[in-house]
């Protein structure tokens, strides 16, 4: 939510001349809805595959300890999944807030913003 904030903050002139040109206040919504859902997605995207490596070694030292095997690595589809249900509606419940107070600005309050 506060990534969201700043990203309000940091484009507010352009949300000014976005609605100064004729963008309702539901579209500039969906903006920063839709925003905050790619962020999400691609930060699901990097975790996975920054995950795997870190989950490959962590995994085959109790195995080799115990067993004297490497434990076979694998990731739960389901709870992948998950996560990738839970990174769509999480931002999209964060960046509604901010989305809906950008949304409410009038053309004069936001290109009068320094």
């Amino acid at each position: 939510m506060s990534t969201m904030g700043i990203n309000v903050m940091e484009r507010i002139r352009e949300i000014g001349i976005t609605q100064a040109i004729g963008a309702s206040p539901g579209a500039v919504q969906r903006i920063f809805i839709f925003e905050g859902m790619v962020i999400g997605v691609l930060r699901w995207i990097i975790t996975n595959l920054l995950a795997l490596p870190p989950g490959i070694i962590v995994g085959n030292i109790p195995g080799k300890v115990l067993t004297d095997a490497p434990l076979d690595p694998g990731f739960s589809l389901t709870g992948v999944m998950l996560w990738m249900a839970i990174v769509l509606v999480y931002p999209a419940i964060a960046s509604f807030y901010t989305a809906w107070k950008a949304s409410r600005l009038t053309v004069n309050e936001v290109l009068a913003y320094e």
